[in-house]
């Protein structure tokens, strides 16, 4: 599975995972000047993605675009010739969710059915129908963004954000201080 399978390789992100379910109870969508704002970083296919998200997921992910658009960044760290794939990754990390339609309580036992391991009932569900089959396509929802990203002609990078996000830095494809500014966005909101 693409949270990477189990519970010791998912990071769970208590904090993180609080504040977005409290957060999704009360669902506010991005503003349309957020959404102008992400229509300028991304292509047209891109956009399409953006626009099929939940507008929770999509105000979530604006939040953590903004964050990396102004987070400081070292001028010798190479960090700025690298903002033209990390603000799409930031705006898109997520997007594989919007294949995977679940309320917020369900979405919230799925992530921790995966933190604790749990992630072998998944695999080879994804097309059922129902709960099931939406669980199933949540718990794939990094791997699920990353085709869908592929096939709208993506960065690379971006798509092995959106396949990595949930991972160790250890495991990332990306270069680590790229992904430390990503991961810490996401973090925060």
């Amino acid at each position: 599975m693409s949270w990477s399978g189990a519970g010791d390789h998912v990071r769970l992100q208590a904090r993180h995972r609080v504040r977005r379910f409290v957060g999704a109870l009360r669902p506010v969508g991005p503003s349309p000047e957020d959404l102008d704002w992400a229509g300028t970083l991304l292509s047209d296919r891109e956009a399409e993605l953006l626009a099929a998200m939940a507008p929770a997921d999509q105000a979530h992910v604006l939040r953590v675009a903004r964050s990396v658009d102004t987070a400081t960044i070292d001028p010798g760290s190479g960090l700025l010739d690298e903002r033209d794939w990390m603000l799409p990754a930031a705006l898109l990390h997520d997007v594989g969710k919007s294949v995977a339609p679940l309320p917020v309580v369900g979405r919230a036992v799925v992530t921790v059915v995966l933190w604790i391991g749990g992630d072998r009932w998944a695999t080879g569900r994804t097309e059922r129908a129902g709960w099931v089959g939406a669980s199933a396509r949540y718990a794939s929802y990094p791997e699920l963004g990353a085709t869908l990203l592929r096939s709208a002609g993506s960065d690379e990078r971006v798509v092995a954000w959106a396949r990595e996000h949930h991972l160790p830095p250890g495991r990332w494809t990306v270069p680590d201080a790229a992904g430390e500014v990503l991961a810490g966005a996401d973090d925060r909101d």
